[in-house]
């Protein structure tokens, strides 16, 4: 028999703990955006110009909706449709929200319509039609500042449309991006388009809603348009005009997104070290386009070992703490980190024996020696009195049961582990999601 001893207390004691880390380690870190209020933007008024947003059950016949459609339908007919805000995955909250997953910036959204509306009882405008002159969104002063990037969620309905997009600076400059936006149940991939929602919460295909609060079968899309943005300038307003002649060409929500970082792990030297030395991992911060300031960085290590008598946790720390990141910077900024493995203390091995049952086995063979009957002979006495002798000495020397156990410290326990950098800028800013194929985390292996 051949136990480990408290050994096994080290490796489960942290089991919850670890989950808590993995939890951690699966939080996608975001940086801080700027929805734009389409509600008050348009010279202090709501630009929403039309009503596209019903909870699925709601009715809006004679409305046509996003798309009034062709077919034969009539204002009395129920062939006219709109996006579901429950198959768009739309919060509950005032204003509802949305983060696509494929995207990871949030976005806000117009009110969504869930009281039955027609010709007589107008619907609640909740999303903007381009019209032929440009409509101006002037960002409120609070949100003039520097971006990278402008984030648009859109559509066109009834084929594919054009129109444009301008991003006004305060230094009276601007940027114009000609767009065509892809019909909503049928992506064609054009410049700056990219598919932002097309599955419901369910994950199955996104589907219309029906004028009649009914859904439809077609699976349709919504759409971000992303652009890129003057970092070097302030921008002051957003203008947005369809250019064929139409009106079937939609925004629903945009969001802007500041220049930020992101923070790449590197590997570490050596992946594999034992107890009571180190590892070190040169980690890079790189800055996106017109990113400037310092970056307060930290590090935690997973599974969390809780240090106790029978273990102690293993250590990570960055050399430097922060870094700054400048307008003229020629390379990233690193940082050195260092995982040290905490060296056993005492930590020796206690080997207890038992012989109680081999030392009651003894008599028992004596005594039988003894009972071998009256009429054997002299020589088989003596044998019966021996044996037990001999069975004594080999019980001597070889035990019946050993139990090993550790006493003191084992230090870091053997096992792998990750360590994740993270950091927040002076203003709050955390640091972008990586790029595919990079991570912020580093993995290292402690060996028995």
């Amino acid at each position: 028999m051949i136990t480990r001893g408290s050994f096994a207390n080290v490796v489960f004691l942290p089991a919850a703990a670890f989950v808590t880390a993995l939890l951690f380690l699966a939080t996608t870190a975001r940086a801080q955006n700027a929805p734009v209020d389409l509600t008050t933007t348009c010279g202090g008024q709501s630009c929403f110009n039309a009503a596209g947003l019903y909870s699925t059950g709601t009715t809006f016949i004679g409305t046509f909706g996003m798309d009034g459609g062709g077919d034969g339908c009539s204002l009395s007919t129920a062939c006219s449709d709109a996006y579901s805000s429950d198959q768009l995955g739309l919060s509950s909250a005032t204003p509802p929200a949305l983060t696509p997953p494929s995207l990871n910036v949030p976005f806000i959204f117009g009110p969504v319509n869930t009281q039955p509306c027609s010709p007589t009882v107008a619907c609640i405008p909740d999303m903007v039609r381009l019209p032929a002159t440009p409509m101006t969104i002037s960002l409120p002063s609070g949100q003039q500042t520097v971006y990278s990037t402008l984030i648009m969620l859109g559509t066109a309905v009834q084929g594919s449309h054009t129109g444009t997009v301008t991003v006004n600076y305060t230094d009276s400059t601007a940027d114009v991006f000609t767009q065509t936006f892809s019909d909503w149940c049928g992506f064609s991939g054009n410049k700056y388009e990219s598919v932002a929602v097309s599955q419901n919460p369910a994950g199955k295909s996104m589907n219309r809603i029906n004028s009649d609060g009914t859904l439809n079968g077609a699976g349709c899309n919504l759409y971000a348009y992303s652009y890129p943005v003057n970092f070097n300038k302030t921008v002051a307003s957003i203008a947005l005009a369809n250019t064929d002649g139409t009106q079937y060409t939609y925004v629903l929500a945009i969001t802007l997104k500041p220049p930020t970082y992101t923070i790449e792990g590197g590997v570490a030297n050596p992946t594999t070290v034992p107890a009571g030395t180190t590892s070190t991992a040169t980690i890079t911060l790189t800055p996106q386009p017109g990113y400037i300031g310092t970056v307060q960085l930290s590090c935690n290590i997973s599974p969390n070992i809780v240090t106790s008598s029978a273990a102690t946790a293993p250590t990570c720390t960055l050399n430097p703490t922060s870094v700054d990141v400048t307008a003229d910077e020629t390379s990233p900024p690193t940082t050195m980190l260092t995982f040290t493995a905490s060296k056993p203390s005492k930590a020796v091995l206690e080997r207890q024996t038992s012989n109680f049952y081999a030392f009651w086995l003894v008599p028992g063979l004596a005594l039988s020696g003894l009972g071998f009957g009256s009429r054997s002979s002299l020589r088989k006495r003596l044998f019966g009195l021996l044996l037990p002798g001999i069975l004594l000495a080999g019980v001597l020397v070889t035990p019946s049961c050993v139990t090993y156990k550790h006493l003191g410290n084992v230090g870091t326990p053997p096992g792998q582990y990750t360590l994740s950098v993270t950091g927040v800028d002076q203003k709050g800013l955390s640091q972008a999601s990586n790029p595919p194929g990079t991570s912020n985390a580093v993995v290292v292996t402690v060996t028995d």
